[in-house]
């Protein structure tokens, strides 16, 4: 069946709650066996809605639901996330099948009303060293928030088409535990300075597809983990056509305990973000493997303020015992950075890394003397960088075994003094490796 929320008395003009008369238009549905719930164009206030199994949330072009900005007006769903405790969200369902959020429509998840723009997010010792721009790069205070503002939890088939999604006030799109998941031609766009705001994160999920979108995010663009349930594997993966930019990683796999593997990410630009591709397995029993990325384009910079990532266009780390990476492969990309390449282990327990037909032009930004004391492989304590690291090397590797390089080009870009750079990359305890056409590029004549 097909209905429409404004017959259920749903008011167009943006001030009265619509949340009873999108409920009822998606109860009906349920309760007939499925169907389209259309949002007309104009905009909808609501307080949260729950979704259902066999139902499709459409927004006709032009149509706003508009979050509540009271955070009286959410409740706990009934979920304890392991990193934010109960939840709390927007649009959700949990144990539901064949749901699909689609159309050319917005969802405004109001995310701004929730912060507190005129201060930073943490305390830190060069925060009163910083002039006025730099202060706009920082994370901004938050104050009480919905913690995961669209939340799906143990369900299958889920479709998220056409859409755009903006002001988020935490994690956007959050899928837990559940399957045959498709993502397509959807828009993310956040403020830049809103912490925690990632665009998706699957956690232990199966069967992604995650393609043709764009995303603006104060945090991960997409994330992959396992945080909500550290012994399901979250897999099967495939990231490919997408835009973004991001305070934090474009793409990152993997956090503490996570169990990643089956990821094929490519054709991916990336914007003035602070790191392009980051794989991690950092806590005590966590790995990812078998992971595929291509065809990147990046520009990674570094950032003021207490951001994860300092400009790397690809972080590889595995700093605790008890976890590995192994089975890596990155080719075909073009890096514009203010810092190396990180691939940073544990008693060789990073293993078998292919990095082929990589371009990586230099730059020494202005955040650097402030931000880059230490090596950045949080939450993992971060190392100071040797002595021999005031300047920039094109990579730092660290305890690896099995480490192939091939048909890679590094330089100092057109804005850069050669001064900033040490000529040659940095290893230590690297085990049998091969390098080949490794050939540094005078990217200042070009």
């Amino acid at each position: 069946m097909k209905v429409v929320i404004t017959d259920f008395g749903a008011k167009p003009d943006g001030l009265s709650f619509c949340t009873e008369a999108i409920q009822k238009a998606i109860d009906t549905c349920f309760e007939n066996g499925g169907g389209v719930v259309v949002i007309p164009a104009e905009i909808y206030l609501s307080r949260p809605i729950r979704l259902k199994s066999n139902v499709t949330l459409y927004l006709e072009e032009g149509a706003v639901i508009k979050a509540i900005n009271n955070i009286e007006d959410y409740y706990q769903i009934g979920y304890y996330h392991n990193e934010w405790g109960e939840v709390t969200s927007f649009l959700y369902a949990m144990n539901e099948k064949n749901i699909a959020v689609e159309g050319k429509g917005t969802i405004d998840l109001s995310g701004s009303s929730f912060m507190d723009f005129s201060k930073a997010f943490n305390q830190f010792e060069e925060l009163s060293q910083l002039d006025k721009d730099q202060f706009e790069e920082t994370e901004c205070r938050p104050i009480h928030r919905p913690n995961q503002p669209i939340f799906f939890y143990n369900c299958e088939n889920i479709s998220l088409s056409g859409i755009s999604i903006i002001d988020s006030p935490c994690w956007t799109v959050c899928i837990h535990s559940s399957k045959y998941i498709k993502v397509n031609n959807i828009r993310i766009m956040n403020n830049l300075r809103v912490p925690n705001s990632d665009g998706i994160h699957l956690c232990s999920c199966e069967n992604v597809i995650i393609t043709d979108s764009f995303f603006t995010c104060g945090d991960d663009c997409v994330a992959i983990s396992g945080i909500t349930n550290w012994e399901k594997p979250c897999e099967n993966i495939i990231v490919s056509n997408c835009i973004m930019q991001t305070r934090s990683a474009a793409l990152r796999m993997g956090h503490l305990d996570s169990k990643v593997k089956n990821v094929i990410a490519s054709n991916l630009i990336i914007l003035d973000s602070n790191r392009g591709i980051a794989i991690f397995a950092n806590g005590k029993n966590g790995y990812v493997k078998s992971v595929t990325v291509s065809n990147v384009v990046m520009t990674t910079k570094i950032f003021a303020g207490t951001w994860w990532g300092k400009g790397e266009p690809i972080v590889i780390a595995s700093p605790e015992e008890g976890n590995f990476i192994e089975d890596v492969s990155i080719s075909n990309v073009k890096a514009y950075s203010e810092n190396e390449i990180l691939i940073y282990g544990k008693d060789n327990n990073i293993r078998n890394i292919l990095l082929e037909n990589i371009d990586i032009h230099l730059g020494f930004g202005k955040n650097r003397q402030l931000f880059c004391k230490k090596i950045d492989i949080l939450p993992s304590e971060c190392p100071p960088f040797p002595d021999y690291m005031n300047k920039i090397p094109w990579i730092f590797a660290k305890d690896i075994l099995n480490l192939k390089l091939q048909d890679i080009n590094y330089g100092y870009n057109l804005q850069s003094s050669k001064n900033n750079f040490d000529i040659e990359g940095i290893f230590e305890n690297v085990k049998n490796s091969f390098i080949s056409g490794i050939r540094k590029i005078d990217y200042s004549t070009k």
